[in-house]
């Protein structure tokens, strides 16, 4: 089967205080200080396509613009994602 359809969601987790204070961000809604981890998976399998670590500020939105352009790159095999 060939992935036709993608999500992407956001999980933001707790920094450690080892983190460096530049890599944080202060994810407003769920008040945590910390990092943001983007995925985009496959719709139908639930198959990881991509993921993008920021800081815990930087929204699905704006994720986004990062990764689909690099989804469409290297996802040559399957180019019916995101298609439409």
């Amino acid at each position: 089967m060939e992935p036709t359809a993608a999500i992407i969601d956001s999980q933001s987790v707790k920094g450690a205080a080892s983190v460096p204070a530049a890599s944080r961000g202060f994810d407003g809604g769920k008040k945590i200080n910390g990092r943001r981890r983007h995925v985009i998976t496959d719709s139908l399998l639930g198959l990881l396509l991509m993921v993008l670590v920021t800081a815990g500020n930087i929204t699905d939105r704006q994720a986004a613009r990062v990764l689909l352009p690099q989804l469409h790159t290297v996802q040559e095999d399957h180019p019916r994602v995101g298609a439409g």
